[in-house]
C-alpha cells in the first residue's frame, strides 16, 4: 500500500514538474519572439535615426538608403500578416531617397547655413514623421486603414515632388522579374 501512495505521489510530482516545465518554456519562447520583435523595430527605427540631422551634401545617402531598406524588408518579411507594411515601408523609402535627392539638387556652395537647413528641413521633417509612425506601428500593432493612407502620402509627395523638379520614376514593374506563385 506505501508502494502505492509514493507511487502516486510521484506521479503527481512529475505531472506538477512537467506542467511547470512547460510554462516556463511558452514563458521562455514569449519572451524569445518579444526580442526578435525588438530587434527587428529597432533596426529599422536606428536607420531612421541615421537619416534625422543627416546631410547630404556632405556624406552619401547610399548606405544610409540601402541600411534602411534591408533593415525594412526584415521588418516587413517577420509581418507577412500585415498586409501592405510592405508597400508602405517602400514609399517611405523612395520618399526619403527623393528628399536627399532634392537637397542634394538645390546645396549650393556658397548658401549660408540658414539656406542649408532650410534645403534639408523637409528631409528631417520626414524622417521623423517616419520614425513616429514607426513607434505608433510597434506600440498600437497593426491598422491597415492607417497603412493605407501614410502609403498613399508617402508616394502622391514623391510623385509631386518629382513632377515639380521634372524628374522620372524608377519604373514600377521590371519585365524581367514576376512574383513566385
Amino acid at each position: 500500500m506505501a508502494a502505492l501512495v509514493v507511487s502516486g505521489l510521484a506521479t503527481v510530482v512529475a505531472a506538477i514538474g512537467t506542467l511547470m516545465a512547460n510554462r516556463r518554456a511558452n514563458e521562455a519562447l514569449s519572451v524569445s519572439r518579444e526580442a526578435v520583435t525588438m530587434a527587428l523595430w529597432s533596426a529599422v527605427q536606428e536607420a531612421v535615426q541615421h537619416l534625422i540631422g543627416f546631410d547630404p551634401t556632405i556624406e552619401p545617402v547610399g548606405d544610409r538608403l540601402t541600411n534602411l531598406r534591408i533593415t525594412m524588408i526584415d521588418l516587413a518579411d517577420h509581418y507577412t500578416d500585415w498586409e501592405g507594411l510592405d508597400r508602405w515601408l517602400e514609399a517611405e523609402r523612395m520618399l526619403g531617397a527623393t528628399l536627399a535627392r532634392q537637397v542634394m539638387d538645390a546645396a549650393k556652395p556658397d548658401d549660408s547655413a540658414e539656406r542649408r537647413l532650410e534645403n534639408l528641413d523637409p528631409l528631417l521633417r520626414w524622417a521623423q514623421a517616419f520614425s513616429q509612425n514607426l513607434r505608433r506601428f510597434r506600440a498600437k500593432g497593426y491598422d491597415k486603414q492607417v497603412l493605407v493612407e501614410l502609403e498613399r502620402h508617402a508616394g502622391t509627395t514623391t510623385k509631386d515632388i518629382r513632377a515639380h523638379h521634372g524628374w522620372e520614376g524608377p519604373a514600377a514593374t521590371n519585365p524581367h522579374i514576376s512574383p513566385l506563385d
